[in-house]
C-alpha cells in the first residue's frame, strides 16, 4: 500500500511539473511570436504612435528615427480632430514647423553660448553677453526656418495626420555665417576673424 500510495503521489507531481512546464513553454511561444511586419505581437501598440505597424518611424521617434540625424534637423507636428483635409495637413505642417523651430533655437543658442566662451574674448558684461546670445538665436532661427520643407506626411488609422518638417545643418551654418559677419563688430573683431573662429567651432561640432 505504501508503495503503491508512493507511486500515485509521484505521478502527480510530475503531470504537475509538465503541465507548468507546457505553460511556460506556451507563454514564451506567444511573446515570441512575429507577425508579417516584423513587429513582436503584443508589442505593437506599445511602439507605434499611431497604432499601425507599418508607421514610418520618424512618426514616433522624429529625428532620431534617421541615420543622417546629424546633417539635418527635424521637427514633427501632429494635427487631429479637423475633418478639413487641407486644413489639418496645414495645422500639422506649422505644428512641426513649430517644433522644428525650437530644435534649431535650443541648438542655436547652446552653440551661440560654446562660440562666445571659448573663441570670444569680449569685455560683455554676462548680461550684454545673453542678450546678444539671445538677439542673434532669435534672427538665425527665424532665418533658418525659411528655408526649412515639409518633406513628409503620415495619416494614421484614427485620422491623426502626422507632418516632418526639414532643414540641413548646412543651412543653419550658413545663416550663422551670415548673421556672425554682419554683427560681428559688437564682438569687437572684424567679419573675416568672426568667421574664422566660427567655422572652427562648426566644424567641431558636426563632428560630435
Amino acid at each position: 500500500m505504501r508503495r503503491a500510495k508512493g507511486n500515485w503521489i509521484g505521478h502527480l507531481v510530475t503531470a504537475l511539473m509538465i503541465g507548468a512546464l507546457g505553460l511556460a513553454i506556451g507563454c514564451g511561444g506567444k511573446k515570441a511570436k512575429v507577425d508579417e511586419s516584423g513587429l513582436t505581437q503584443g508589442v505593437t501598440k506599445q511602439t507605434s504612435m499611431s497604432g499601425d505597424p507599418n508607421e514610418p518611424e520618424w512618426v514616433r521617434k522624429g529625428g532620431a528615427g534617421f541615420d543622417d540625424a546629424m546633417d539635418k534637423f527635424y521637427g514633427v507636428g501632429i494635427s487631429q480632430g479637423i475633418t478639413n483635409r487641407a486644413l489639418q495637413m496645414q495645422t500639422a505642417d506649422q505644428r512641426a514647423r513649430t517644433e522644428l523651430s525650437r530644435v534649431l533655437n535650443t541648438y542655436t543658442a547652446n552653440f551661440m553660448k560654446d562660440y562666445m566662451s571659448s573663441a570670444i574674448a569680449t569685455d560683455m558684461d554676462d548680461s550684454q553677453e545673453e542678450q546678444f546670445v539671445s538677439s542673434i538665436t532669435k534672427s538665425i532661427t527665424e532665418t533658418t526656418l525659411v528655408g526649412s520643407k515639409i518633406v513628409d506626411h503620415f495619416k494614421g488609422p484614427d485620422g491623426t495626420m502626422y507632418s516632418l518638417a526639414e532643414v540641413s545643418f548646412d543651412s543653419l551654418a550658413g545663416m550663422m555665417r551670415d548673421k556672425m559677419a554682419e554683427r560681428a563688430q559688437e564682438l569687437k573683431m572684424t567679419a573675416d576673424e568672426a568667421l574664422r573662429e566660427l567655422d572652427e567651432q562648426l566644424e567641431k561640432r558636426h563632428m560630435e
